[in-house]
């Protein structure tokens, strides 16, 4: 009886890791509708998400200064801004830094060439985006269709060279309408 249980327990483990095995890192995700938030980012700026991205293809970029993988994946958000801002792309940050680290993550952003919104609560893991987000791990990128609201990509799908892939895709469906 016990083996039983045993057994059960370890391929209940190996289905919720097969589960995850395609990068969902928040409850949303691509072909979904984005929730819609109003929040300042650390400027003071108000940010009504998303009627404030008419007309664009923006990603939602959940990280922290802190956060190995997302400094990592920096380079390469930071190269399809250069590369897709004047085409409709922009970025929203959203920060999960711990308590009063506003001072940091400003500083952080202008030494790392991140010239985009950020939003900061000071909330670490509940910051108030990220719990209406689900966000359970980060970097958590979420592409969103200004128009529409719908998520185009998320997770993996929204990472390094399948962000650029997904963008071409998105600003070229943009393009034709």
């Amino acid at each position: 009886n016990g083996f039983f249980l045993l057994a059960v327990a370890i391929v209940a483990l190996l289905f919720v890791d097969f589960a995850n095995a395609d990068g969902g890192r928040s409850i949303y995700a691509a072909g979904q509708k984005a929730p819609a938030f109003q929040a300042k980012t650390v400027e003071g700026k108000p940010v009504n998400f998303p009627d404030d991205y008419k007309g664009k293809v923006v990603l939602l970029d959940f990280w922290a200064t802190w956060c190995g993988p997302c400094r990592a994946e920096l380079p390469k958000v930071v190269s399809a801004y250069d590369q897709y801002h004047s085409k409709g792309f922009e970025v929203l940050g959203i920060s999960l830094d711990q308590p009063r680290q506003g001072p940091s993550l400003i500083k952080f952003t202008k030494d790392n060439n991140m010239p985009w919104p950020q939003v900061y609560d000071g909330r670490y893991w509940k910051a108030a985006i990220a719990v209406q987000y689900g966000v359970h791990s980060i970097p958590c990128p979420i592409l969103v269709d200004g128009d529409t609201g719908m998520i185009l990509a998320d997770g993996t799908n929204a990472l390094g060279h399948k962000l650029t892939r997904a963008l071409d895709k998105a600003l070229a469906t943009k393009a034709r309408k």
